[in-house]
């Protein structure tokens, strides 16, 4: 079993480095305009997009992966909010140019081709409209067999470095971009990554049942464990 079928079965609704507080975070620090139109890449279950809405945002939400996108329109439905989901490839966005004013990404972009992607989000936002993406990075070289193990693990085509990270967001479009946050695998974060409790989570039938994911859930922890010396998180907001 993959990591995103996984994730899937699991109905994780924040499993990107920092979890959901992260999320709150983000919207904590950043103003944004009651009128923004927000895609959200990549949303898993839903969970970030039913909060936007509940606040009053305008959004409209994609993922590749059918169970996901199901479970997503489950929880809007339950909290009765009325989400656009959509099964889209964040690598050819089914959106006309300059559709939107805000991108949210949360460790979806470090699972494709990057410059594919990246671009992507970058033709499909308006004239100063903003990405915010959060994303798993190599904070430091590591061994070429580790780094191998972690990529085939994960499905990532290629863990990049900050410098790497910068580079693709210019060379994709963007005029500028920062890192808002830069983050090492501490205690602080793994409890930051269940501080909330997700009410509107959705198990597959039978899937705590399921050994395969259950190794699949145990490698995944052994391979943060083992190689947090090596890996980080940043927040990055690029501007077009």
């Amino acid at each position: 079993m993959n990591y995103i079928n996984m994730l899937s079965k699991l109905g994780m609704g924040s499993a990107h480095p920092g979890g959901f507080e992260a999320t709150l975070r983000l919207f904590r620090n950043e103003p944004i305009s009651p009128n923004s139109r927000i895609l959200e890449v990549g949303c898993g279950t839903g969970r970030t997009a039913c909060y936007l809405k509940e606040q009053g945002f305008n959004v409209t939400a994609i993922d590749l992966h059918e169970n996901m996108l199901n479970k997503a329109r489950a929880r809007a439905e339950a909290m009765g909010l009325d989400i656009h989901f959509q099964k889209a490839d964040v690598c050819s966005l089914p959106f006309e140019d300059n559709q939107f004013d805000l991108i949210i990404a949360e460790s979806v972009t470090v699972f494709t081709d990057a410059s594919r992607s990246l671009s992507e989000y970058c033709r499909v936002l308006d004239k100063g409209g903003t990405l915010y993406d959060r994303e798993l990075l190599m904070d430091k070289p590591m061994p070429a067999e580790t780094q191998k193990e972690l990529e085939n693990f994960f499905g990532i085509p290629q863990l990049m470095n900050r410098e790497e990270w910068h580079k693709r967001l210019i060379e994709s479009g963007f005029s500028y971009e920062e890192a808002l946050e830069y983050n090492h695998f501490t205690e602080q974060l793994k409890q930051e990554q269940t501080r909330h409790l997700d009410t509107f989570e959705r198990r597959d039938e039978g899937a705590l049942l399921d050994m395969n994911l259950w190794e699949t859930l145990f490698q995944h922890d052994r391979m943060i464990l083992n190689n947090t010396n090596y890996l980080a998180s940043a927040l990055f907001k690029a501007v077009k």
